[in-house]
């Protein structure tokens, strides 16, 4: 069974028309909406989110013809139009350095944590100084990807990890496509028992975050 595309989503052709693609949006999003739904057990929710990242790349022009590249038959030869177009295009800013601020921000984290860990025996305070030190080093991680406008959702380290590896594969991506496709990759190809894991794992790290963050502010 083919995967399914963000055409397959919309229930349109790949050759569809903006006025298509548009109508299939709004058509599925008042059918699925919440409100129609509410005795529905299926998320509709989560679906309706699926829709909008499916119109959102299939109504632009640049993300919908690179998508488009990346679901057609992997081992056509590009014509040499192609080959002239890819070098000619921009590349995305180099994403390494943002991924290497998150790995190190997650180990500062997970150590953060090991520390904010209550003790099994007594009521032992943690070791505040190391904490602030911690935080200290944290912040520069921190501002590296604030200043890169790397939302916060995508700094877990399973994310980075993905979102390093799909940008290497195709450097003309922009990084907004890229966590679309991280998003879709969830939704699709992770069980629910998957995406729940993930999911916890990602607000457990943004909740330690924000603690480690607190220590530079008492600090």
């Amino acid at each position: 069974m083919k995967d399914c595309t963000y055409y397959d989503l919309l229930g349109v052709p790949m050759d569809a028309d903006e006025k298509e693609i548009a109508d299939a949006k709004n058509f599925l999003v008042k059918k699925m909406h919440p409100d129609a739904n509410v005795n529905c057990s299926f998320d509709t929710t989560s679906y309706i989110q699926n829709v909008l990242t499916a119109y959102r790349i299939l109504s632009d022009p640049n993300s919908r013809r690179i998508y488009d590249r990346r679901i057609r038959n992997p081992i056509r030869r590009e014509t040499a139009a192609e080959r002239a177009e890819e070098q000619s295009r921009p590349l995305s800013p180099n994403f390494a350095p943002y991924w290497e601020a998150g790995n190190k921000l997650n180990g500062l984290v997970s150590e953060s944590a090991l520390l904010l860990k209550p003790k099994r025996f007594g009521r032992q305070e943690p070791d505040e100084e190391r904490l602030t030190a911690i935080a200290g080093e944290a912040y520069p991680h921190i501002q590296v990807l604030e200043q890169g406008e790397i939302p916060r959702q995508y700094w877990f380290s399973h994310a980075m990890n993905w979102l390093l590896f799909q940008w290497s594969q195709n450097r003309d991506l922009p990084y907004a496509l890229l966590y679309s496709m991280y998003d879709s990759y969830l939704e699709q190809c992770k069980s629910a028992l998957e995406k729940r894991k993930i999911t916890s794992q990602a607000s457990l790290f943004l909740n330690n975050l924000d603690k480690l963050i607190a220590y530079r502010q008492l600090g």
